[in-house]
């Protein structure tokens, strides 16, 4: 199963339980609600947000489960740490290759497709990481003129 754009349907359960089955991923209430919230919002939410946000459904969840269950998904590579912010991670299930608009009116995080971004200069290199990052105003920002 990939990876859903937000437009499709959202994942269920079992759609969850099936995609862990397929990445030898042991299965937890907590991972599964972790993982359902960041694949089916995709509002790119820090781990404190993903805590206020099922600390309501689990009031037993900690936010060191948060951390222990994110840091288990990057190493497993079933999601990614966006930085748009130098001291504020925050966390996609997007996995294919797409840049982030972080608005400066309402904070909200934004996936950016790329098409035909040229690089050059690199020649020699090995590159592990890419990112695009960019920062400006949202459409519902620039109508109410917030900045």
């Amino acid at each position: 199963m990939e990876l859903r754009e937000k437009s499709k349907k959202r994942w269920t359960a079992d759609d969850i339980r099936k995609y862990f089955a397929q990445h030898d991923l042991r299965i937890s209430v907590y991972r599964l609600k972790i993982f359902e919230y960041l694949i089916n919002e995709r509002t790119h939410p820090t781990a404190e947000e993903i805590y206020q946000h099922l600390q309501k459904e689990l009031p037993a969840i900690s936010p060191g489960t948060v951390y222990n269950t994110l840091r288990y998904f990057l190493e497993k590579k079933i999601i990614q740490q966006v930085n748009v912010e130098k001291n504020e991670a925050r966390y996609d299930a997007t996995l294919s290759w797409h840049g982030h608009l972080k608005c400066l009116g309402c904070g909200k995080v934004f996936d950016v497709h790329i098409k035909n971004l040229e690089l050059s200069g690199l020649e020699g290199f090995e590159i592990f990481e890419k990112h695009l990052d960019l920062k400006g105003l949202c459409p519902e920002c620039l109508k109410r003129k917030k900045y």
